[in-house]
């Protein structure tokens, strides 16, 4: 896919994004302590962005299991004090919304917290890795917190002209960032970079062992 149409779709994905989302009712405090990957969630509206591509299933599709059970953990975790969204991507980005949602940001209540298990069993793991798309629909929901995670390899990171338009709307939003694989292998240099310029942190996980 060119450059050029890639950003048309990139475009059209914002402007989708932003027509369902209004302004959020406002929440009460955050109230115990709640993690993704050991990474604390301090805000009170968070994004969650997972990489479903292909080689997140190997092997034996454990990395999408451990990602999918870790996710669970963590939207458990928040209570019914902060406000969640949950996007999924490879080559394309995957919303969930329950049904009457409209794109609002949710609460982690039980009944919600049931549609996202039967939205999550439903993913698998195919196609590519496209993280400009996704963290471009992350940030159209203005959130306080961004946590993504990926498998990606340096051929999949930010192009240098997507790190840039990203840059610039990071805003007050921070990007926490887990990258499944070897300790010593940061294959997303630019997407790590993103995640420091926003006052986030870039954290590198074993998807089969310990860090």
């Amino acid at each position: 896919m060119s450059r050029r149409r890639a950003g048309v779709l990139w475009s059209g994905l914002v402007a989708a994004l932003l027509t369902v989302v209004g302004p959020a009712a406002e929440p009460p405090s955050p109230g115990g302590r709640a993690t993704f990957f050991d990474l604390e969630i301090t805000g009170r509206r968070v994004v969650f962005v997972g990489d479903r591509s292909a080689s997140m299933s190997e092997p034996e599709g454990r990395p999408l299991a451990q990602a999918k059970r870790e996710l669970l953990a963590s939207l458990e975790s928040l209570g019914e004090s902060r406000q969640f969204h949950l996007l999924f991507y490879n080559d394309r980005v995957t919303v969930f919304t329950p049904p009457g949602g409209r794109g609002r940001p949710m609460f982690a209540d039980e009944e919600t917290l049931r549609g996202v298990r039967r939205f999550v069993a439903s993913l698998s793991a195919a196609g590519g890795t496209r993280h400009a798309d996704a963290v471009a629909a992350a940030l159209a929901l203005a959130p306080d917190e961004i946590f993504l995670l990926t498998d990606g390899e340096a051929r999949d990171d930010l192009a240098e002209d997507e790190f840039q338009r990203l840059a610039g709307r990071l805003g007050r939003t921070r990007l926490m960032v887990v990258q499944f694989g070897a300790a010593a292998g940061n294959h997303s240099p630019r997407l790590a970079r993103l995640a420091t310029m926003s006052g986030g942190k870039f954290r590198v996980v074993d998807p089969v062992g310990g860090d």
